[in-house]
């Protein structure tokens, strides 16, 4: 069954090798998917109009249409950094009560992490915007569209593997059924190495209130680590799953 527009619950317990001083992200050691919900359109009620021979009426009318092209994520992260060696025997590790990092999710099995960069929307050479919405099914008119979801760049600064990244495209995620432009941020990435399938789905992990130990507020009311969109098409009679990689960077 698609998934399309869902949103599901990950509980991430995760281990980040640290073989060397800038340890690229890893695979997570577990990865539990939760519940998953979406769209009820019953929980609106049927609206009627009478008509009267004779009459013309003006209507103003506001709907409501399910996503065809994301997919939402959310959850917590527990986890570790540690001191561990090719055996993953650990030397000394440091527990951390909140954590914090990136989540990447990718259509590859394998990313080259020293070279990643911004998503480039107007790159001449490799993947840009008509290629990636051309994969999932989007049109450029739609308003669900990939420019149209990361349509900022002001994200801070924050570090993948030895490289620092900033003003890639951006969103934010609601927070209790609000939009808002601080918390919860997802930054599109970008393997160069990958050509048209290399983009990096990323967010980062909520920090806001480390030092108390408190997660953040996430889309429906629950306290949870990080939020993050992806893409999936589900558009006409497309009805197969989109398979993802995610990994994991604990600093």
């Amino acid at each position: 069954m698609r998934l399309q527009g869902n949103l599901i619950l990950l509980g991430l317990c995760l281990a980040v090798l640290a073989t060397f001083a800038m340890a690229d992200p890893s695979s997570p050691s577990s990865l539990t998917p939760g519940a998953t919900s979406t769209f009820n359109p019953g929980n609106y009620q049927t609206q009627t109009v009478t008509a009267t021979a004779g009459n013309i009426t003006a209507l103003l009318i506001s709907g409501i249409s399910q996503t065809r092209a994301w997919q939402g994520y959310y959850g917590n992260v527990s986890g570790s950094i540690t001191l561990d060696d090719a055996n993953n025997f650990t030397f000394y590790n440091w527990s951390a009560s909140e954590p914090r990092g990136q989540i990447y999710a990718t259509l590859n099995l394998s990313i080259t992490w020293n070279g990643v960069q911004c998503f480039n929307f107007t790159n001449d050479s490799s993947a840009n915007m008509s290629t990636m919405e051309s994969y999932y099914g989007i049109s450029s008119d739609d308003y669900d569209g990939i420019n149209e979801t990361f349509n900022e760049t002001n994200h801070v600064s924050f570090q993948v593997g030895s490289r620092t990244m900033t003003s890639c495209p951006t969103t934010y995620i609601f927070q209790n059924d609000v939009p808002q432009g601080e918390n919860f941020t997802d930054v599109l990435l970008y393997d160069p190495t990958l050509n048209d399938t290399g983009w990096i789905y990323t967010t980062l992990i909520e920090t806001k209130a480390v030092n108390t130990h408190a997660k953040a507020t996430c889309y429906n009311g629950q306290q949870c680590d990080f939020q993050l969109l992806v893409n999936d098409d589900g558009h006409g009679t497309n009805t197969a799953a989109t398979t993802y990689y995610f990994w994991v960077e604990l600093i």
